[in-house]
């Protein structure tokens, strides 16, 4: 496959490093080419220049790719680069990298094919923190403070029965938009955030 990557950064330079590593002719096109960045095992061309412009582009060979990555720092630029290769260059497949989930969501919208490292970013935390949640709270208890929402089954309970987990205490309970500090004989109610810190809950004085 001829692969014609946009950019040279973190992003741009570690998908042309691994695609030519798994036998793929790649092409980084990029106003600055930092051989750093490729690494030794790189075995493919660059070509300094403007991505934006179709005379570089075509320098480069994309009329012949089978694949192109817009993965420059620049939103615009990938929007840019990616259309100029799908609508201009008919390439099959014209990807560009957007850090803007707003922006991605836009240009998604008008037909280009899009990623965008930010929502990715978010929805892995969101999976790491899901899959080390407290069972029995079916919540998420990675940080140090965590807002939880009340399952079903403890509705109607005491504050006192809660199942806490270990190293976490009860600091408070959002009740309809307010906080309230918890009363052990509090009962639970439908809609009740428990807001949970990391620590054990400190000795009762008897």
């Amino acid at each position: 496959m001829f692969v014609m990557v946009i950019g040279c950064g973190r992003l741009g330079a570690g998908l042309a490093r691994l695609l030519s590593t798994k036998g793929n002719d790649v092409v980084v096109v990029s106003e600055k080419i930092d051989a750093r960045w490729l690494g030794s095992d790189f075995d493919g061309v660059t070509v300094e220049g403007d991505p934006v412009d179709g005379k570089v582009l075509e320098s480069a060979g994309i009329r012949k790719a089978d694949l192109f990555v817009a993965a420059t720092a620049t939103d615009v630029v990938n929007a840019m680069a990616a259309q100029l290769a799908k609508e201009v260059f008919r390439v099959p497949i014209a990807i560009a990298r957007m850090a803007d989930p707003a922006r991605e969501a836009f240009y998604r919208g008008m037909g280009l094919d899009t990623v965008c490292p930010t929502t990715t970013g978010i929805n892995q935390i969101l999976d790491t923190i899901q899959r080390s949640g407290f069972a029995s709270l079916k919540a998420y208890l990675d940080p140090d403070i965590a807002g939880i929402s009340l399952p079903s089954n403890l509705i109607g309970k005491k504050v006192a029965e809660l199942p806490l987990p270990q190293g976490r205490r009860l600091i408070g309970i959002e009740r309809r938009g307010r906080i309230a500090v918890p009363e052990d004989a509090a009962t639970l109610a439908t809609g009740d955030v428990l807001i949970l810190r990391r620590g054990s809950n400190p000795e009762k004085k008897k």
